[in-house]
C-alpha cells in the first residue's frame, strides 16, 4: 500500500488516490499545514503539487487489529514549488485503517530531514 500510494502521487492517479485515502484523512505536511483529503486533492488537481519521483523505505510497521502504522523515510523530487529541482529527504508516519475490505490512509505526518541540489549540496 505504501508503494502504491507513492506511485499514485507521481502518476497523478486521482481515482486511485481517492480510493486509497480515507474521507477523514489528515495530513500534517512539511510546510506546517494540516490538510484534509479534499484540500490536498485540490492542490494536486490544480497542479500545485507534482512529483518527478517519490520513494519510501519502511523502517517499522505496527499492526493492531484494523489499524496499521508505518514509519520510515521518503525521497522525493518535486516538479514545482520551492523545492523543485532538489532531492528532498523526509521522515514519515502513516496510519492505515481497514475499511470495507481494503485499506485506506487515515493520517500522515511528514517532516523534512534534508534537501540537496546540484548547486548548493546538502541543506539540513
Amino acid at each position: 500500500m505504501e508503494a502504491e500510494e507513492a506511485a499514485a502521487r507521481v502518476a497523478v492517479d486521482l481515482p486511485r488516490l481517492e480510493a486509497l485515502w480515507s474521507d477523514d484523512l489528515i495530513i500534517n505536511a512539511t510546510e506546517n499545514i494540516i490538510y484534509t483529503k479534499d484540500h490536498f486533492l485540490l492542490r494536486i488537481k490544480s497542479g500545485q503539487i507534482r512529483f518527478k519521483s517519490f520513494e519510501r523505505k519502511i523502517s517499522r510497521i505496527a499492526v493492531k487489529g484494523d489499524v496499521v502504522v508505518t514509519t520510515g523515510n521518503e525521497s522525493i523530487a518535486p516538479v514545482n514549488g520551492p523545492d523543485a529541482g532538489k532531492a528532498v529527504y523526509c521522515s514519515y508516519m502513516n496510519v492505515w485503517v481497514r475499511s470495507g475490505g481494503g485499506w485506506q490512509l487515515l493520517g500522515r505526518q511528514v517532516a523534512v530531514i534534508a534537501r540537496a541540489s546540484k548547486k548548493s549540496g546538502w541543506v539540513f
